[in-house]
């Protein structure tokens, strides 16, 4: 039997949505009810639903942290600039559907913010639930930096 990929049932707006709105949840509830910026929001889909990145993720939980995570795998950082770049339309197309189906609404200040803090078994389960796992991780973790400049300086971004 061959195994392929649905590569577009992985990038659809609906799916895509429904992992930042869990990155969103889990960043609000560390920051104590803080949405995410727009900026780190765009990081999420390449890092959660790259099937290259996800054995960096393995024997990880909340307490591990971003920084953590980075320094155990350096190669998280390398070509992360392209994998933002090249998701920018999917990530885009996916916020638009999150505010269309109500799952997070753009805040004034330009923060995404989930509305919806749970979803269905049949989208949390299968092969979405390791990406959507992955999403709440990075939602603890970056929230836990303190702050979105924090993040890009960890991967290397001077802003």
């Amino acid at each position: 039997m061959i195994a392929t990929r649905d590569v577009f049932a992985e990038t659809n707006p609906a799916f895509c949505g429904a992992v930042l709105a869990q990155f969103c949840s889990a960043y609000q509830v560390t920051s104590e009810g803080l949405p995410p910026a727009t900026p780190l929001v765009y990081l999420v889909v390449p890092l959660a639903i790259s099937e290259d990145l996800a054995p960096t993720f393995d024997g990880c939980n909340r307490e591990t942290g971003f920084t953590l995570w980075m320094n155990r795998n350096p190669e998280i950082s390398v070509g992360l600039a392209n994998k933002v770049n090249s998701t920018l339309e999917i990530t885009t197309a996916a916020i638009r559907f999150g505010c269309i189906a109500g799952i997070f609404k753009l805040t004034p200040d330009g923060s995404v913010e989930s509305t919806k803090t749970k979803f269905p078994k049949a989208v949390t389960m299968g092969v979405a639930g390791a990406a959507l796992k992955r999403a709440r991780l990075l939602g603890s973790w970056m929230a836990g930096m303190g702050s979105p400049r924090a993040v890009l300086e960890a991967l290397g971004v001077s802003v």
